[in-house]
């Protein structure tokens, strides 16, 4: 279809800070800050900002391993690219992931390239994450959290008319070798930034020595050129990420190609003396990613006889928002638009014994995504009113309108050509329904109470968001040839709405601080990818995967706590749990992780560190693994896990700093709990993860 290329992988630094998170535009230059282990609890646990230069973080392949080092963010893993971040059992498109305002879409039906597998963090200013429904600011949708990526233009002057951040490390495990460049340069008026970045790794070894199938290679880079006079910007930038010959050790297929190019356009003006009117922003993004998976171009076909398949996927992603800030009296109040369409659309080829001239409408087995086009445009408003100096009340309200077109669905193929030759055919034979154009509109808000008591902030929430279906779960269509069970989007699918209570308290005292949140979530019309065993709405009974609508509900914690016990000697230690239950039919949710959490150690005086961290997870009795009973999700039940790695790092001068580690210290074979079925066949697969690995990265500002 169509083709980009570079890539900003490599997270060759990453960590977690426990700081409160500021919702702040401070245009800074960059500064690389002291070793630093020990964190101010968040002023809200529910919201935590990812401190980039911290050490204490193992190597991650991509922003999701990044992300899965936050108490309370599990996710999944296909193969050594493309990990998949959970919040509070939420995943997928129940996540909003903002790419320094831009918004993109994987290519693959099955998530081998999700939003984070295209972000270099380790060239962002700020990674944030954001537990829950907790601002209606964030775009549609985001009913399990966001997660924000985000830039901030840097401050240049006639003293420093530059800045210069790099950064590259090495793992021994899989040999992940990355390196990374960023360099700025202008005037107090303007300036010009660009980078580079690129990351590549072989498959690794579990601790049964055992290969793991887990290669790639991803680069990437960007330039953007920014205006900024007084209290002002304006700024237009270019960003290109490649990820070449993909290996998925959880998968029937690779990835040979992964592709994509962001445009984002942005203004901001600041300080208007326009009564109320504080704050202006724009900005405007196009987002385009070309996607290709093949069970041939890179792992040996069983025998000539095996089928060549190859899909291939376009995911476009054009958007944007304007925000105004206004000030009435002690109250911010923010309000403002914004729109968000996606196009997908993919078509899969197969052919008996040769990838000659494959992709060719002469061998089209299925039009897997039709064409789906998904308009999202949305009014919002939020504010926070403060009552006394000790209590503040935070409302919030959203409307989005959903407008959802179909291109392709009476679309003929070549291969299926008796009763499912086309996406209709294959709708109306388990939904009873054809596509057609759809519209929603969809209603979410938010109320919330804080109090502070002494060093104790308590605070209280209660919000609803709703989530449109997605092109997958509304609109994918493949029925293999062969044995291979269908898979089959809903276009009658009913949004999903959530209802969640968020209780929480963080409190500080000098040598100790302690944090912590409880939720509960009643959700209507939960979109569960299920197994056709004709259900109520479900037409067929033949382990096809489905998708329908049933009523839920969803229920956790997340506890953090750090005391120093002595000069420079730190304790940490945090907790995380979800239960989620399907109502209908009386029975567990696939792929919820289980209770999980960490404890660690860490002496940190001026310029260096040493720690370890004990990871662990308990075992995951609640699964749904059995398509005569429920959706077959889960592999199984999953057994529990402590792991433990050592770190360290080392400032050898101001802007220069080393950091060296043991990931899995005693070599343990495990596997996290998440998985993701195998796409378009009828495995389920539960990667395991590496064994042993030692690293060393470096980074340098100046």
């Amino acid at each position: 279809m169509k083709s980009h290329s570079f890539r900003l992988s490599g997270v060759s630094l990453a960590a977690l800070t426990l700081s409160a998170v500021a919702p702040t535009h401070a245009w800074a230059q960059y500064v690389l800050p002291e070793v630093e282990v020990i964190a101010e609890p968040p002023a809200d646990p529910n919201q935590i900002t990812i401190d980039l230069n911290d050490p204490t973080i193992p190597p991650a392949v991509d922003a999701g391993e990044l992300l899965r080092s936050v108490p309370g963010i599990s996710a999944g893993r296909m193969g050594g690219h493309g990990v998949d971040p959970v919040i509070r059992g939420q995943k997928s498109n129940q996540l909003n992931i903002i790419n320094d305002g831009a918004f993109t879409f994987g290519g693959c039906p099955n998530r081998m390239d999700p939003p984070t597998s295209t972000i270099a963090p380790e060239t962002m200013d700020r990674v944030t994450v954001i537990k829950g429904y907790q601002s209606v600011t964030n775009g549609p949708g985001a009913t399990g959290g966001t997660i924000r990526f985000d830039r901030d233009p840097p401050k240049v002057t006639a003293d420093k008319p530059y800045a210069v951040k790099a950064g590259g490390g090495y793992d021994s495990n899989g040999a992940t070798r990355d390196g990374w460049l960023q360099a700025t340069g202008g005037t107090e008026a303007g300036y010009v930034r660009g980078g580079g970045n690129w990351k590549s790794g072989e498959n690794y070894k579990d601790g049964n020595d055992q290969k793991v199938r887990a290669a790639f290679s991803q680069f990437g880079g960007g330039l953007e050129a920014g205006w900024t006079p007084r209290d002002t910007l304006l700024s237009l930038g270019y960003q290109y990420n490649k990820a070449e010959d993909v290996l998925f050790a959880g998968a029937s297929m690779d990835a040979p190609l992964d592709e994509t190019d962001t445009i984002r356009l942005k203004f901001e003006t600041r300080r208007l003396a326009t009564g109320a009117l504080d704050t202006v922003r724009f900005n405007a993004y196009a987002s385009l990613l070309d996607h290709v998976m093949d069970n041939y171009s890179l792992r040996v076909p069983a025998s000539a006889a095996t089928r060549r398949n190859v899909v291939d996927a376009d995911s476009d992603t054009y958007g944007g928002q304007f925000a105004a800030d206004w000030l009435v009296g002690d109250t911010k109040l923010t309000t403002g638009m914004d729109v968000q369409v996606n196009n997908r659309d993919a078509r899969r080829y197969s052919r008996v014994g040769s990838a000659v001239d494959l992709e060719s409408d002469a061998y089209l087995e299925s039009v897997t995504w039709p064409d789906v086009t998904i308009g999202q445009y949305g009014l919002f408003g939020e504010g926070t009113i403060p009552f006394q100096s000790a209590r503040r009340l935070k409302l919030g309200a959203r409307y989005d309108h959903v407008a959802v077109d179909y291109g392709a669905a009476d679309q003929t193929t070549s291969q299926n050509t008796g009763t499912y030759n086309t996406a209709n055919d294959l709708y109306s034979a388990y939904y009873g329904k054809r596509a057609g154009d759809q519209t929603e509109n969809n209603l979410g808000g938010l109320i919330r109470f804080e109090q502070d008591v002494g060093g104790t902030t308590l605070f209280a929430g209660l919000s609803r968001a709703v989530r449109t279906a997605d092109a997958t779960e509304r609109g994918i269509a493949h029925k293999p040839l062969g044995t291979n069970k269908a898979w089959v989007g809903n276009p009658n699918i009913d949004p999903e709405a959530h209802h969640q209570l968020d209780l929480g308290a963080t409190t500080k005292a000098q040598d100790w601080s302690l944090n912590g949140s409880v939720y509960y979530d009643r959700v209507q019309d939960f979109i569960l990818r299920d197994s056709a065993r004709g259900q109520s709405g479900i037409l067929k009974s033949d382990n096809a995967t489905i998708y329908r609508n049933v009523a839920a509900h969803m229920a956790g914690l997340d506890i953090g706590g750090q005391y120093r016990v002595a000069t420079n000697w730190t304790i940490a230690t945090d907790i995380a749990y979800t239960y989620a239950k399907n109502l209908d039919d009386d029975s567990a949710i696939a792929q919820i992780p289980p209770l999980s959490g960490s404890l660690s150690v860490a002496y940190a005086p001026e310029g260096w560190s040493l720690g370890s961290r004990m990871r662990w997870a308990a075992t995951q009795t609640r699964v749904d693994n059995d398509v005569t009973t429920g959706s077959g999700q889960d592999t199984g039940e999953t057994s529990g896990y402590a792991v433990f790695d050592l770190y360290g790092s080392y400032a050898v001068t101001e802007g220069f700093v080393l950091d060296a580690g043991i990931t899995n210290l005693l070599d343990h074979t495990y596997a996290e709990h998440l998985n993701r079925s195998s796409s378009f066949d009828n495995a389920v697969t539960q990667v395991n993860e590496a064994g042993r690995s030692f690293y060393l990265r470096t980074r340098v500002a100046f």
